[in-house]
């Protein structure tokens, strides 16, 4: 085979045509890769409007790196409201929770915005006599 096909032992007890395909990650099966790039959004935000508003929700605690995940999110608040306060889960203060959208979390993986890993490192604190705990 000219392609890396991965699960060799699943492949051969199971040998059909699809047994060998290539090994695609999910989101190339899936067409995510398409639109999961900026060229796809550039149209529908602009670059100023994604620097100003990701600038806005960064000081809200969010963290918004890319067109897409300025467009979930701004979906994610029609549904469940300004800052989640519908869907579920607690949101923490900024500076707390999930280092990228604050929600509480109780894995290293955040379910609502997919940072990982999503704990904060914990902060220094010292002892009475300076010596740092």
């Amino acid at each position: 085979r000219d392609h890396e096909t991965g699960k060799i032992i699943l492949r051969e007890a199971y040998d059909t045509v699809a047994s060998w395909r290539r090994k695609d990650p999910i989101e190339v099966g899936s067409g995510i890769t398409v639109i999961g790039h900026d060229p796809y959004w550039a149209e529908k935000i602009s670059d100023a409007e994604f620097r100003s508003d990701s600038e806005k929700l960064l000081a809200r605690g969010y963290v918004i790196d890319r067109k897409e995940q300025l467009a979930n999110f701004r979906a994610f608040e029609q549904v469940f409201g300004p800052d989640g306060i519908r869907c579920g889960k607690k949101r923490l203060s900024v500076g707390e929770g999930c280092v990228g959208c604050c929600f509480e979390i109780d894995k290293e993986f955040c379910h609502m915005c997919g940072a990982y890993p999503a704990w904060r490192k914990k902060k220094q604190t010292n002892n009475t006599d300076g010596a740092a705990k």
